[in-house]
């Protein structure tokens, strides 16, 4: 076949490509039987009419896994198919943006024959995990990228890549559908052709890697050249700018894969457990926004339900044909668990759909940004028609901490309320886990507990057992022992797919019947009973090795792909040098440590938890049970310093060169250049076999040996480190977590952040945590470190800003009193100044820097309770000034904040009679400003002396009587303690200036106190009396003079009293 086709290749050649492309299809249509005929033009004429969207490869998968869960109950293929059809839904797609009918009429005619292939291949019952594994390899390298549709019309070079590339598609479609017609007797007798479906992988990839240079190319040369070029072979001139703006928004909502996590969801396994649910067919069916909720309990297959529920609502609205959307929140994806990127992904798939998005496209920034979900809210009410149902598909709701949760669960009751959609999400059975929360918020709430014999778990085990009996992955000597398994495990499920699926592959490890016989006596009574069995089994094989790899798996970022994860297992903190050597030989030696707890996906390669529950069972516990193997702080700590050592590797310095080609004697060559040449085991085996032979030969040319093994005229690099993107891109994460004590890995640390200081960003809400944390591990001086790094950065910044340089000072401005406690018994700096920026932008830019203590910053704030532990701190300086020479009491008096200055006044440490210069001191100021307040504070108080005189050589009640201030002459006589006659330095007491102004009230409340000297006279010789009577106060005259006579009077009893003789004697 191979051969056939490449003459037919040839023998075409000379025409164009898309020619070729048609006269492909016309080949295809013509071995078609008249009814099929029929049914292939009408499904074209469709895709005419209205361009195949994403809804429709999801519709197609959909029906190919409902077609093969009749012969495959256990298994699901569809997704396998999804992203080869997203690439030929793409290309039919072109035909809407781009010039002329015939393309629309060739695209279109390509998705067509790809979908009657797709389902045919459902017959193929002995074929259809080896067809759809060979369509999930092809889906790896299919040309999907967004910007095709823009870079299409001006490259004629794309332009025929891709249709080489779907000339390839349709003769590989054209073969498989002629062999999915064939009779069961003549594919038995014929089979596929390994030779050929390889040769069409191999076509297929070379077209898929010249068409992404061409687009690199493309994207890089883009200019106004080609840009005039491909407005010319748009439909109308505005067009290719309306696309470009539906870009620039979909990219503001998101660019988050949602798809991936649902296609390893979906793989999982079939369900049709929401058939039986009359809750479900109602919401399915309504006609106005509603909500389903599915709950149980830990393992139950809630994920896997919801995956086949998109399947089903695919499928079941293809008339209506809703819109229907998804997301899949994963625990290793911590992105995945924000409020922002699930509705961010759901915005993103609501809108693609609307042709004009023109209108939102102020309200997006250039770039997609983070905490605006308010943002995404306004573009999905404004952007999505009101009128169109659609549907939300969201799992994993408990996977995200409370508030995460509470936001987008009121931003999804805002869409219900003003759009017609309908919500099912999964919710995971625990005390106090919330959900009434959630209820509360959505429209017309239904909940669906899913059963605790759920009638689908018997048919998985059956399934699952028979894929196993039939891979050779268990092997029994007695075969009525597969029924006792088959019932061992159905009476200890209870519901747990997970349970029954572990103790499966648990099972296929064992070696004679009588272990199993033994295993299924004692099965573990749980979940976690599982994991620790396994994990000791497992084990055993290395355990340090099984540490480590559970402990990167655990901490990264996102999965990591097995290369990856091969590379990071051969670092050594702190090592620096690379050495191949370390490399492990086969990462699942790795894995099999780990037994079934690990998976590594089919199509992604990443390597995961088989279930979220094993990482909660290592990191917090489960079932009042965890792994006491090492804790969560071990394994952030093990990443990030594997993170940082490997980024501080020599190679990363300089540009990696090639291996030069030169003779090297077989008994002479290093290990390292032999090392430097395997691009792969299977290199590696052959090059080792023939290095056996050469030996007895000392004269045997290796040079020639090494350039067969890795191709001479295309040398290979000597190691593709593809640990380096994962590292580069996540290191910002990581290096909080280091170790804080280990002065080689602080050195490393260090290095890498004066290196990288342009890229570090700014702190962010988990700044909290990582202050905690670094206080706990003795990281204090890396986290001040980056910390003040990415405050420079915002300093030099033009946009407006506010910012502080310091972790305390952080905690300090956040009001986090838990953070500062931590921060202080960790030892940080109590008196070193912060650095505040303030920065203006209108009307004109402005900075301006303070330099400030920790206590005058709290005082700011007017935080009591942080203001009460910096004073337990003893060295701290509660006297620092400001650059304006105000102290932390100061500030306390200028914001009134009485609890603040009683702890301060508290403080023996504190100078409160100190003057800022051209103030007065607090009392006197008080005082002046009429303050009573401040003024009952302060002076119920053992701190102050109230006749102190200050600055204007005035007594406090000498200010407050000139003044006329007479409540607070009332507060200062009750005070008590108080010199009434004190003189300023013109001779006169308080009430001789309040006689002086006329102040009546006053003179009355210093003249009843009865210790008044009103005989004292000033440098003029004035008394209070004849003051008042030069300024013609009659009243205050009669006040002084009755006082005067009535102090003579009682001058006079008294003498009277003293010269009257005893009576008695």
């Amino acid at each position: 076949m191979a051969t056939v086709m490449s003459k037919a290749l040839t023998k075409a050649s000379s025409l164009k490509p898309d020619i070729r492309l048609a006269q492909a299809l016309s080949e295809f249509e013509a071995d078609l039987t008249n009814e099929q005929k029929s049914r292939f033009r009408t499904l074209r004429s469709q895709s005419l009419s209205v361009a195949p969207t994403p809804s429709d490869v999801m519709r197609l998968t959909a029906e190919v896994d409902r077609r093969m869960s009749k012969k495959y109950s256990g298994q699901c293929f569809g997704p396998r198919f999804t992203n080869f059809l997203q690439g030929v839904q793409q290309f039919a797609a072109l035909g809407d943006v781009v010039v002329g009918g015939s393309q629309n009429l060739i695209a279109c005619g390509v998705w067509t024959l790809v979908r009657m292939s797709l389902l045919s291949i459902v017959s193929l019952s002995n074929y259809v995990d080896k067809l759809s594994s060979i369509f999930m390899d092809i889906g790896r390298s299919t040309p999907r990228h967004q910007a095709i549709s823009v870079l299409y019309p001006q490259s004629t070079k794309l332009q025929s890549y891709l249709s080489e590339y779907f000339i390839v598609v349709v003769a590989l479609c054209r073969y498989l559908f002629k062999f999915g017609q064939k009779s069961a007797l003549q594919q038995f007798s014929s089979s596929l052709n390994d030779g050929d479906l390889k040769a069409f992988r191999t076509d297929l990839d070379k077209w898929a890697l010249w068409i992404a240079n061409e687009m690199q190319l493309n994207e890089a040369q883009e200019s106004s050249g080609f840009r005039a070029l491909s407005r010319s072979m748009f439909k109308s001139a505005s067009q290719q700018q309306k696309f470009a703006t539906k870009n620039r928004v979909l990219d503001f909502c998101s660019t988050y894969d949602h798809e991936t996590v649902w296609k390893q969801t979906r793989k999982a396994g079939n369900t049709s457990l929401y058939t039986n649910f009359v809750d479900y067919e109602q919401w399915r069916d309504s006609s106005h926004s509603s909500t389903i909720i599915c709950t149980g309990k830990l393992g139950s297959g809630k994920s896997v339900l919801l995956a086949n529920i998109v399947d089903d609502l695919n499928i079941s609205t293809e008339k209506e044909r809703p819109l229907i959307t998804y997301f899949f929140c994963r625990h290793d994806i911590p992105e995945s668990l924000q409020a922002r990127v699930v509705l961010g992904s759901l915005a993103r798939q609501l809108l693609r759909t609307v042709d004009d998005l023109d209108i939102l496209s102020e309200i997006c920034g250039d770039t997609h940004t983070t905490g605006d979900t308010d943002k995404i809210l306004g573009l999905i009410l404004q952007g999505y028609p009101p009128n169109h149902k659609a549907f939300f598909v969201i799992d994993g709701l408990d996977e995200c901490d409370d508030e995460e949760r509470r936001v987008l669960v009121q931003a999804m009751g805002s869409i219900q309320e003003n759009l017609n959609v309908l919500i099912c999400a999964s919710f995971r059975e625990e005390p106090n886990n919330g959900l009434q929360s959630i209820t509360h918020h959505l429209l017309s709430t239904r909940i669906v507990p899913l059963p605790e014999k759920n009638p689908d778990i018997d048919a998985f085990i059956e399934a699952d057992l028979h894929r196993c009996l039939d891979q050779e992955l268990l092997t029994i000597g007695d075969a009525t022992l597969i029924i006792e398994i088959q019932d061992a495990l159905i009476a200890g499920s209870q519901g747990m797919f997970l349970w029954a699926a572990l103790q499966i592959r648990s099972l296929c490890s064992m070696k004679t019947d009588h272990d199993i016989r033994e295993a299924l006596t004692d099965l573990p009574k749980n979940i976690s009973q599982t994991f620790a069995r396994i994990l000791w089994k497992s084990g055993s094989l290395d355990r340090p090795l099984q540490a480590k790899t559970l402990q990167l798996v655990l901490a990264a970022c996102r999965p990591l792909t097995t290369s990856e994860l091969r590379e990071a297992l051969s670092v050594t903190p702190g090592d620096t040098t690379w050495d191949p050597s370390k490399l492990l030989n086969d990462v699942h030696s790795a894995l099999a440590c780990c037994g079934c707890l690990l998976t590594v996906d089919e199509e992604e390669s990443t390597v995961r938890v088989v279930h979220h529950s094993v990482k909660q069972y290592f990191l917090h516990g489960l079932d009042d049970a965890r792994h006491i193997g090492f804790t969560v702080d071990d394994a952030r700590i093990r990443m990030a310093d594997i993170v940082i050592t490997y980024l501080a590797y020599g190679v990363f310095e300089t540009q990696m060169t090639k291996t030069a080609i030169r003779p090297i004697m077989a008994h002479s060559a290093p290990s390292k250049i032999l090392q430097s040449t395997m691009g792969s085991s299977g290199t590696t085996r052959q090059l080792a076999m023939k290095l056996l032979g050469s030996r007895k030969q000392p004269t045997f040319d290796l040079s020639k040996i090494l350039a067969e093994a890795r191709g001479s005229l295309n040398p290979r690099p000597e190691h593709v480190f593809t640990f380096y993107a994962y590292a580069n891109k996540h290191w910002q994460d990581h290096i909080w977590d280091v170790s804080g004590r280990n002065h080689r890995i602080y050195q490393l640390s260090s290095n890498l952040i004066q290196a990288r200081r342009s890229e570090i960003r700014d702190v962010d809400k988990d700044f909290g945590s990582r202050c905690r944390w670094a206080a706990k591990h003795g990281s204090l001086k890396l986290l001040e470190l980056i910390y003040q790094k990415s405050k420079e950065l915002a300093v030099d910044s033009e946009d407006p800003t506010y910012d502080i340089d310091t972790p305390l000072a952080w905690a300090i401005d956040h009001g986090d009193k838990d953070i500062v406690k931590i921060l202080l018994e960790a030892g940080v700096d109590v008196n070193k100044r912060v650095k505040v920026w303030h920065q203006r932008a209108k009307p004109v830019v402005m900075r301006r820097l303070e330099e400030l203590s920790p206590l005058i910053l709290a005082v700011r704030k007017e935080d009591k309770d942080i203001v009460e532990l910096l004073l337990e701190m003893d060295k701290l300086d509660v006297n620092a000034i400001d650059r304006e020479y105000r102290t932390a009491f100061t500030w306390a008096l200028e914001k009134r904040n009485m609890d603040i200055i009683r702890l301060l006044f508290k403080d023996e440490r504190t100078d409160i009679d100190r003057e800022r210069p051209g103030e007065w001191a607090p009392l006197l100021a008080a005082a002046s400003q009429r303050d009573k307040d401040l003024l009952q504070v302060l002076l119920f108080t053992d701190r102050f002396d109230v006749n102190s005189k200050i600055k204007i050589r005035e007594s406090t009640l000498m200010l407050a009587a000139s003044e006329g201030h007479q409540e607070i002459v009332e507060l200062l006589i009750a005070g008590g303690k108080l010199d009434l006659n004190a003189i300023n330095d013109r001779g006169e007491s308080a009430l001789m200036v309040a006689a002086s102004e006329g102040h009546e009230g006053i003179v009355e409340l210093l003249l009843a106190t009865g210790k008044i000297d009103i005989h004292t006279r000033g440098e003029d010789g004035k008394t209070a009396l004849s003051m008042a009577l030069s300024q013609k106060h009659k009243y205050v005259v009669e006040m002084l003079q009755s006082y005067s006579l009535r102090i003579a009077a009682d001058s006079l009893v008294g003498a009277n009293k003293t010269d009257t003789p005893d009576e008695t004697t």
